[in-house]
C-alpha cells in the first residue's frame, strides 16, 4: 500500500541506516543521484529487496524524487530524506490519518533528534512563507532574534497531539496519496534545493488537507547533505529557489518587494565578501536573478 521513495547522493551509512527502519513498506526505492561512494553496491548487498534507481548525473533533489515516484505503483508514496529513521508504527500511523480523512491529500510526521528524541522545533509545520519571512531568513534576523513571527511554528501545535491540518509541514517525511501527486505533476524540478517541499505542500493544499501526525515520530540526524555544501553554493541555490517560490506564489507587489529586499542585500554582501570570490561570485549572480526577477513584476 505505501512505497517508500529515498533519495541519497554520497552517504552510504546514512542510507543504509534508513533502510533498516522501513520495514513493513510495500517498497523501498532509493534514487542514487550520481553517488561515487559505492551506495548501489551497498544497498544490493545489503538490502537486496529495495530498488535502486541510479542517476548517472546529478539533478535537484526534487527531479530525483520524481525519478523514484515513476518507478513505484502504490497508492501512497512516502517521500522520505535519507537521514531520516522511521520509528515502530509511525508509517502505519501516517496511512491511518490519511485513511481517516478521504479529503487529505498528504500527511507528515514529527520529526525527533537523532540522539536525544527530543523534538526539532525547526522542523514543526509553519504557514506558508510570505516576504516576512525570507527578510527574517535572508537578513539574519531569524538567528538574531529566533521567535519572530515570521519565522516561528504554529505555536498552538501539541508535540504528541491530534491530527490537524497545517500549511508546510516538513518536507523530510510526506506521505502522499499517488493520485494528488500526479495530478499536480508531482515536484518542481525547477528548484535546485530548498522550498521544493513548500512549493509541494502548497501546491497539494489545493487538492486537499496536508496533516500534520505529531504521534508519527522519525528520528531525524538533520543537515546530512546540505552541511557538506560550500556557502556559495548554498546561497545560490537558496536565494534561486526562494525567487522561485516567489514568482510561483506572490502576486506583482510582493514578488517586487522580494526583488528589492534580494537586490539590495546581494549587492551589499557582493561587496562585503571580496575575500572570498566565489561568495562574491554568487551574490553578484543573486543580484543578476533578482535584477530580472524585478523585470518580471
Amino acid at each position: 500500500m505505501v512505497d517508500a521513495v529515498v533519495v541519497t547522493m554520497d552517504s552510504r551509512e546514512m542510507v543504509l541506516r534508513c533502510l533498516e527502519h522501513l520495514a513493513g513498506v510495500g517498497a523501498a526505492i532509493v534514487v542514487d543521484n550520481a553517488s561515487e561512494d559505492g551506495t548501489a553496491q551497498a544497498i544490493a548487498e545489503a538490502h537486496p529487496g529495495a530498488t535502486v534507481v541510479r542517476l548517472e548525473v546529478r539533478q535537484s533533489l526534487a527531479a530525483a524524487y520524481n525519478r523514484g515516484a515513476e518507478a513505484a505503483s502504490a497508492e501512497l508514496v512516502l517521500f522520505l530524506n535519507d537521514d531520516v529513521l522511521a520509528e515502530p508504527r509511525s508509517i502505519d500511523r501516517l496511512v491511518e490519518a490519511l485513511e481517516e480523512d478521504p479529503g487529505a491529500a498528504a500527511a507528515a510526521g514529527r520529526l525527533v533528534d537523532a540522539e536525544t528524541g527530543e523534538t526539532q522545533s525547526e522542523y514543526q509545520p509553519r504557514p506558508f512563507p510570505g516576504v516576512g519571512r525570507f527578510v527574517a531568513a535572508f537578513t539574519g534576523l531569524q538567528r538574531i532574534w529566533p521567535g519572530n513571527p515570521w519565522t516561528a511554528p504554529h505555536t498552538d501545535r501539541p508535540l504528541d497531539g491530534p491530527v490537524v491540518a497545517v500549511d508546510q509541514p516538513a518536507g523530510a517525511c510526506l506521505l502522499v496519496r499517488r493520485a494528488s501527486f500526479e495530478s499536480i505533476s508531482g515536484w518542481d524540478e525547477g528548484f535546485e534545493l530548498w522550498f521544493e517541499d513548500t512549493d509541494l505542500a502548497r501546491r497539494l493544499s489545493a487538492l486537499g488537507r496536508v496533516l500534520y501526525v505529531p504521534g508519527a515520530t522519525f528520528r531525524h540526524v538533520g543537515g546530512h547533505s546540505t552541511r557538506r555544501l560550500a556557502r556559495a553554493e548554498v546561497v545560490r541555490r537558496s536565494y534561486g529557489s526562494a525567487l522561485r517560490y516567489g514568482a510561483k506564489h506572490f502576486g506583482p507587489g510582493r514578488r517586487l518587494a522580494l526583488a528589492f529586499l534580494f537586490g539590495s542585500t546581494a549587492a551589499i554582501r557582493s561587496v562585503t565578501s571580496r575575500r572570498d570570490p566565489e561568495l562574491a561570485q554568487a551574490y553578484r549572480q543573486v543580484l543578476r536573478q533578482a535584477t530580472r526577477f524585478k523585470k518580471m513584476t
